[in-house]
């Protein structure tokens, strides 16, 4: 179950969902396109730690599959040796029946698959698991993409959805290519479309209405010399009706036509009934005279109409085109800063919210996000809207929903009747606002908000409808279309995910901390001559159970054990290890009184209970208190692998106890030593972990000698303040905490 991910799939799933986010800023990139697809498959290998990948297109016939793209032990392969990889489409290879299945195909063991014939040996690729995703747009396959383990794997949710989130990316950028690529195309179209015609001459008398056409131009109009009358009227009857009635064109008030005569217009030939466009040319010659008469140039422009009107037709495909590839790279370029916002947090709450703002105002007027509770029911989590007046309608919606409950539009039975699909309605009318509204106040509110057309898509997390999001666009906004559809889909995708891991991280983040303070004392006992602080501290960003302890043990009247340790690992492991060595410890105290014996039958135990190479450093401490005949405390010290305890004296002096040995569950006769020492009122000892230690500032350590520099700047003082002195001391040297930090301060003081 995801509840059971281990630290290193929480961040497994993060570099995921930011490789995704990285493949989407690839895929918004002009340049070749298999550069963009080798450098998305580097950041696969690299994210699944997997170093045999391919992309494989489908061919024209739809029988075959060729290689396109691939690495091969983590190296690129050559296009040449890709092209030379053909499989056959269906259960005759794993991509061919991926593209037969139309969805992502995972095999943990590939070479005993027996829905499909494995070939990748056949090619000198040696893998025992695959997981291949389809690529396609829309109903059309375009191909697959295979990641290839070259031992047996069992493929995680995260790591199917992640490959296929990448196919998809991949989908949409060599789409954007295709659809360059056809741009391209068209350009050139166009520079090809045109055509030129042949000339005709002419003359027309328009006095004595004699019209003279040369053989180009009778040829031209479908005309036969010894039959053409020559009057003005029969050519005119040649002429398009819708186009005689400015032929030629207009007179002026003392009925001249004008000097400069151009005109396009229809003919339809008389010897074939086609249907011609001509264009002509004329000039009014002895301009002034009563003699009118016109001569010009005439021109079959057919071709270059048809010209026209294919190139026009060319170029709305074009601006089409266009407008499609401007709105795929918007699209990218949005999911991609999506997310980006969405992983950013794993707060459920701010998740959300940052899926409302990226939808308001950038894809709608309202954002409404719901998720269902325990109850089965909706439950308001974002209301957001473009102005503060749509905002407050939006709020005035939302409060009448709660009222209405269960007859609410949208209430939970709605959610369910969506399938796991989102709803596009595409336009709203009144009609349907009148039969939304329960009363008159309700539909005057619908009114006001003058909602035209919303998107409802589920926010589905494994398979499991967590939620709803509904974006609405108002008044004269563009109308939702199926692209809006796809895309909000996609981002309630990512942005459902995105709120389960927070939640998920959340809920084991509460079980790690409730389990890592089982495995620490409840309170300081409170000792007659002793005074004691602990201070622990969990790695930031980690929700693991730490390895880190610390325990204070009653010995016998008047004599203590103090233990700080580290068992190695994080997790389960280390907090049955730390139970098993707190246990022991505690065992061996009432047998033994030198410490290096405690922690030698510490050690036994571990070897005969522990059989893997699981490990434990620990520091024992045995103080003895002291008594009307002996005022100092006295302590016996011994370490086992790890950070030797500091004496502080009262008087400033600090020092470490030179105690060190070998650390446990290792060799069966670890070598201990013991050390001893009296402590005056106002001494102390500190014991700690190597997360003190080894804190980091760049490549730089707090280390022994600061340690011991800043416990001699605390010495005098009580042993609470030493101890938050420390602890103030390494959060301010380190920029962030990449292990836990235990302290522990045992401080004699005058009896009571």
């Amino acid at each position: 179950m995801a509840t059971d991910r281990s630290p290193g799939e929480w961040d497994q799933a993060v570099r995921q969902q930011a490789a995704v986010a990285e493949i989407g800023q690839l895929g918004l990139r002009t340049g070749d396109l298999d550069d963009l697809l080798r450098e998305a498959m580097v950041i696969v290998s690299e994210t699944l730690e997997v170093f045999e990948l391919a992309l494989f297109e489908l061919q024209p016939d739809r029988t075959r599959l060729r290689g396109r793209v691939g690495l091969h032990h983590g190296q690129v392969v050559s296009r040449r040796r890709m092209d030379r990889i053909t499989l056959p489409a269906g259960s005759g290879s794993l991509p061919g029946y991926t593209v037969e299945q139309g969805t992502a195909v995972a095999s943990s063991a590939l070479l005993a698959d027996e829905r499909f014939r494995a070939l990748a040996p056949e090619h000198g690729v040696h893998v025992e698991a695959a997981l291949a995703a389809p690529i396609s747009w829309g109903d059309d396959p375009w191909g697959v993409f295979v990641v290839y383990d070259v031992a047996e794997r069992n493929w995680t949710g995260d790591e199917i959805h992640f490959v296929q989130s990448t196919a998809n990316t991949m989908g949409l950028a060599i789409q954007r290519a295709g659809i360059e690529r056809e741009l391209r195309d068209s350009s050139t179209r166009l520079d090809l479309s045109l055509s030129a015609g042949g000339l005709g001459a002419w003359s027309w008398d328009l006095e004595g209405d004699r019209l003279l056409l040369n053989s180009s131009a009778l040829a031209m109009y479908g005309l036969a010399a010894d039959e053409f009358t020559g009057r003005g009227l029969d050519f005119i009857a040649l002429i398009h009706p819708e186009d005689r009635d400015a032929f030629p064109q207009a007179l002026d008030d003392a009925g001249i036509p004008a000097i400069e005569q151009h005109r396009v217009f229809r003919i339809i030939r008389p010897d074939t009934g086609e249907l011609r466009w001509i264009e002509v040319w004329g000039r009014l010659l002895q301009a002034g005279s009563p003699d009118l008469h016109l001569v010009g140039v005439c021109s079959d422009v057919t071709v270059r109409r048809i010209a026209e009107e294919e190139q026009a037709a060319i170029l709305e495909r074009e601006h089409e085109a266009r407008l499609a590839a401007e709105r795929a790279r918007e699209r990218l370029g949005f999911l991609a800063e999506a997310s980006t916002v969405l992983s950013s947090s794993l707060d459920p709450a701010i998740t959300l919210l940052s899926l409302g703002e990226l939808c308001v105002p950038n894809l709608a007027d309202i954002c409404f996000i719901d998720l269902i509770g325990d109850d089965g029911f909706l439950r308001d989590q974002v209301a957001l809207g473009s102005t503060e007046v749509k905002l407050h309608d939006a709020q005035l919606l939302r409060k009448r929903r709660r009222e209405l409950g269960d007859q609410a539009p949208t209430s939970s039975g709605h959610i369910e009747a969506l399938g796991g699909n989102g709803l596009l309605y595409h336009s709203i009318d009144d009609e349907q606002l009148v039969a939304a509204a329960v009363d008159a106040a309700h539909l005057a509110l619908f009114r006001r908000l003058d909602a035209r057309s919303t998107i409802m898509a589920p926010l589905v997390a494994r398979g499991r409808v967590i939620g709803v999001i509904t974006l609405v666009r108002c008044g004269e906004q563009k109308l939702f279309d199926d692209d809006d559809l796809a895309m909000v889909e996609e981002l309630a995708a990512r942005a459902a995910l995105a709120t389960d891991n927070g939640r998920l991280f959340d809920s084991r983040n509460r079980v790690a901390r409730s389990l890592q303070e089982a495995l620490l004392p409840p309170a300081m006992p409170v000792i007659d001559g002793l005074a004691l602080a602990a201070r622990y501290d969990v790695a930031e960003a980690d929700v693991a159970i730490g390895g880190d302890f610390y325990d204070v043990m009653l010995v016998s009247p008047g004599e203590w054990g103090v233990v700080v340790g580290d068992v190695c690992g994080r997790g389960p492991d280390a907090a049955a290890l730390t139970g098993l060595v707190r246990h022991t410890l505690r065992s061996a105290v009432v047998r033994e009184q030198i410490p290096s014996r405690v922690l030698g039958q510490t050690n036994q135990a571990m070897l005969q209970q522990i059989d893997d190479a699981r490990f434990c450093t620990a520091a024992y401490l045995r103080v003895e208190l002291g008594h009307a005949r002996r005022p100092t405390v006295r302590i016996s010290a011994s370490s086992a692998g790890h950070p030797r305890p500091v004496l502080v004296r009262a008087d400033g002096r600090a020092e470490v106890l030179d105690c060190a040995g070998t650390l446990l569950g290792v060799v069966a006769d670890p070598v201990l030593r013991d050390v001893h020492a009296e402590l005056g009122p106002g001494d102390a000892v500190v014991l700690y972990t190597d997360g003190v230690t080894e804190a980091r500032r760049g490549g730089e350590l707090f280390g022994e000698t600061r340690l011991v520099e800043v416990l001699a700047s605390l010495a005098g003082q009580p042993a609470e303040a030493i101890a938050s002195g420390l602890e103030a001391a390494v959060t301010e040297f380190r920029r962030s905490a990449s292990d836990d930090t235990a302290i522990l301060v045992v401080q004699a003081v005058a009896p009571a």
